[in-house]
């Protein structure tokens, strides 16, 4: 019997080995390098998934980069490949929890100014990294990986997409990403200023997954304040954004108008601080400065934070913009919208629509912040009752889940990629054609 099981376990492996040569050899012809035109580095795999490389400045946790990780992970569900490249951050765990091959390459330094000096290197990084994956388009977002990825995707002879989420780009910038690219960006402020220099663009809006925002229970928020230090009995307000440039004066602001609140009829008032950028340090100096005048601490840096859903709903206030004011109204919170442009105030059903057309704030809005503004839209918000909390708050979420799902602006993403493959296509067919006539 011995004998047998060995002679029966020898077959077996036999078979199984010569199943195993078989399986290698078909999936060495599915993934073997297919004879390519000399001037196209990639595969032409008409019925293959689509392969996206995602090109950024760095993994910070910015709007602009948790729009790529949503983006990423609806491409990822409906069936693409997403490779990315830029420099290492916060938020690359859940990139390499998707599965999505990384490429380190420091477009920016520690303070977040550009490398100018490695560019060249940076270009040729990024032509291997296409080469070597098989890119069939590459999607950049910020300055100044983008203008690289630009010039590295035309010199491999792929599609370029590039999208504009804010209005702070050069106008050098975007008259040279305008050639051969098709342009995208994230709200209609942002396509008029486009129209405005020439450039025409297609909306595509921020999409967020509003199953991973959502509302904490009231037991694990009480156990959450008491870990953050923050009384029971606390009214909390969250400022959450990247504390650079206007948004970091924006934070100094609230800290200013928070402490005077406090020192006039407010002394339960607590201002708990995400993120993170180049003015992070006189915003700390500043608060500490506050923070001497009292007798307890109630200004709480967190930094740049992964499960901002528990920071958000342990607030009774968010104060931000952009797509921070998305997450806030999907974790079902009062929402004060102030961004890089002016100030909008309490968002409420009244209001969608101008917060859609301004982007919170961000891109877009003739009303100027200041202290008197945000401390009288605190004093409405700490001052309502729950019924018509609960009524602004439920009627925010809707408002999130019904415009900006993800699934749904990832498909818009989608057809904008394929559309942009097509043209390029036609066009190299063209000028191959324009070639072999000569």
């Amino acid at each position: 019997m011995l004998k047998k099981k060995r002679g029966a376990l020898s077959l077996l492996l036999k078979m199984k080995k010569k199943k195993k040569k078989q399986t290698a050899t078909i999936l060495n012809k599915l993934h073997a390098p297919a004879r390519v035109h000399p001037d196209s580095p990639k595969l032409a795999r008409s019925l293959a998934p689509i392969r996206i490389l995602m090109v950024i400045d760095q993994l910070n946790l910015g709007g602009t980069e948790t729009h790529t990780l949503s983006v990423t992970r609806e491409l990822i569900k409906k069936g693409a490949t997403v490779v990315i490249a830029c420099k290492k951050g916060k938020l690359l765990e859940h990139f390499l929890g998707l599965g999505c091959p990384f490429y380190e390459i420091d477009f920016v330094l520690d303070n977040y100014e550009p490398d100018h000096e490695n560019h060249f290197k940076h270009l040729q990084l990024l032509k291997s990294v296409i080469l070597s994956e098989q890119i069939d388009l590459v999607h950049g977002h910020q300055i100044p990986s983008g203008s690289i990825a630009r010039i590295a995707a035309e010199q491999m002879n792929i599609p370029y997409v590039f999208t504009v989420h804010g209005t702070y780009y050069e106008r050098d910038f975007l008259d040279a990403i305008q050639k051969k690219s098709t342009i995208t960006c994230v709200s209609p402020p942002i396509r008029r200023m486009l129209l405005s220099n020439g450039i025409d663009s297609q909306i595509i809006p921020n999409g967020m997954d509003t199953k991973e925002y959502h509302a904490y229970g009231p037991a694990y928020l009480d156990h959450f304040r008491v870990k953050l230090g923050i009384p029971l009995d606390a009214t909390v307000v969250l400022y959450a954004g990247r504390l650079s440039w206007e948004k970091g004066e924006i934070c100094e602001e609230i800290i200013h108008t928070l402490t005077a609140m406090r020192n006039n009829g407010y002394p339960n008032l607590h201002l708990i601080i995400a993120g993170s950028g180049n003015k992070l340090e006189k915003i700390i100096k500043l608060a500490d400065k506050m923070e001497q005048q009292s007798s307890e601490t109630f200004i709480h840096y967190v930094g740049e934070v992964m499960n901002m859903g528990a920071y958000y709903s342990v607030s009774d206030c968010v104060i931000g913009t952009g797509r921070v004011a998305l997450e806030a109204m999907s974790c079902e919170r009062p929402l004060i919208a102030i961004g890089t442009k002016g100030f909008l105030g309490i968002v409420n059903p009244d209001s969608y629509e101008k917060a859609w057309e301004c982007w919170f704030g961000d891109h877009d809005h003739d009303k100027k912040s200041s202290r008197a503004l945000l401390t009288a839209h605190l004093r409405k918000i700490i001052s309502m009752e729950p019924r018509p909390k609960s009524h602004l708050v439920q009627s925010g979420k809707k408002f999130v889940t019904d415009r900006f799902q993800a699934s749904n602006t990832v498909d818009q993403l989608l057809n904008i990629y394929n559309q942009s493959i097509q043209q390029y296509k036609a066009v190299r067919r063209s000028e191959l054609n324009s070639k072999s006539n000569d």
